[in-house]
């Protein structure tokens, strides 16, 4: 059973999933957003079995374990007392930009000059970027379902490329979840998607690249790449399509740009470190 709960397939792909899916399954029958708190709850059983939940000293990757849990609990308020979009909007930014700060804070003052601006401002516009463009994308769970799923996947790969096995595994265990989530939304009904999911995941997809990129060796490149799942996931579909022909259309939609992202990193960073 050790060697089982150590093996890293089953912390980042196989744990998570199987909570996720029996989590989803008990908690949709309560209603409401309460259902989406699976995915949560699938990759903090990962984050147990491949880091725990000790955060002393506070190095960057247990910021980001920390910063989910924050989001979760702020998603969640959101989710019973929703701001206006004028306000929310510029909240999530703000948050976003002070989340990714805090993140990568020491490499980022040992930067200079252009150095220093480049990573800060183009880490917070690139989370920013994830976390409202996918914000819009919560009314229409499916899609968000999708995005959120190929946008973990990609980000997961390219930063076990990246030289960033942690990284890799956390990012892989958010799309091990969401998979669960999209099945069970696929096999039910469609289930609704609140903040109490879309914040800590585009929170944590933002996070986990640009941490990647700063503390491995993801290629910038990957990023941009990653940026347009947002975008895919718009793509108009027949109307006439099944709940699981929609979610398939929208995965084959978003996947190329997850693929591209990691085949990027691959022809930069060259083969994984396994």
């Amino acid at each position: 059973m050790d060697e089982l709960l150590a093996n890293p397939a089953f912390q980042a792909a196989v744990a998570p999933f199987f909570v996720a899916l029996v989590a989803g399954f008990l908690l949709k029958y309560a209603g409401w957003y309460w259902a989406g708190l699976a995915v949560m709850l699938g990759f903090y059983a990962s984050v147990s079995l491949v880091t725990g939940f000790e955060f002393t000293p506070l190095t960057s990757t247990r910021k980001v374990v920390l910063l989910g849990m924050i989001a979760v609990a702020v998603g969640l308020a959101l989710d019973l007392f929703t701001p206006k979009r004028q306000y929310l909007l510029p909240l999530l930014a703000i948050a976003g930009a002070a989340a990714l700060l805090w993140v990568i804070w020491p490499p980022l003052m040992r930067m200079e000059g252009q150095a220093f601006w480049m990573y800060a401002a183009g880490g917070i516009a690139y989370v920013a970027w994830l976390m409202l463009s996918l914000e819009g994308l919560r009314s229409r769970a499916l899609r968000a379902d999708a995005a959120t799923l190929m946008l973990s996947l990609g980000t997961g790969i390219a930063a076990l490329i990246g030289a960033s096995a942690l990284l890799g595994q956390l990012a892989s265990a958010l799309a091990a979840a969401l998979g669960a989530f999209l099945l069970l939304s696929v096999m039910k009904k469609t289930l609704p998607v609140g903040f109490v999911i879309m914040l800590p995941v585009t929170l944590l997809g933002g996070l986990i690249g640009i941490s990647g990129l700063v503390y491995a060796k993801l290629p910038w490149y990957s990023l941009p790449i990653l940026a347009l799942i947002p975008l895919l996931a718009r793509i108009p579909l027949p109307k006439r399509l099944p709940l699981w022909g929609q979610a398939l259309a929208l995965v084959a939609a978003t996947a190329p740009a997850a693929a591209g992202a990691i085949y990027v990193a691959w022809k930069i960073a060259g083969a994984p470190p396994i």
